[in-house]
């Protein structure tokens, strides 16, 4: 946040803060809504115990959020390789 807040001038910065929190917050919903709909697609689907399908939901979605940060932190070193 820092960094993208000195890009911008002193007097939009507290304007930059506000977009950057209400978008770090709406990207916590959508993740946690995500992970949310994966394990219960993973209860709702899968024929076995509520554990089980629960431990391989909660796995799988935690395999999207991998994937998700490996992305992101690509993204983020072409980005500051440039």
């Amino acid at each position: 946040m820092t960094s993208a807040l000195t890009v911008i001038g002193k007097e939009k910065q507290s304007q930059g803060n506000a977009i950057l929190n209400t978008l770090q917050q709406f990207a916590g919903a959508i993740g946690t809504s995500l992970v949310a709909m994966i394990v219960a697609a993973s209860q709702t689907h899968l024929h076995t115990t509520r554990r089980i399908s629960t431990a391989i939901g909660t796995q799988e979605a935690f395999g999207m959020l991998t994937i998700f940060c490996i992305i992101i932190w690509i993204s983020y070193y072409r980005s500051v390789k440039k």
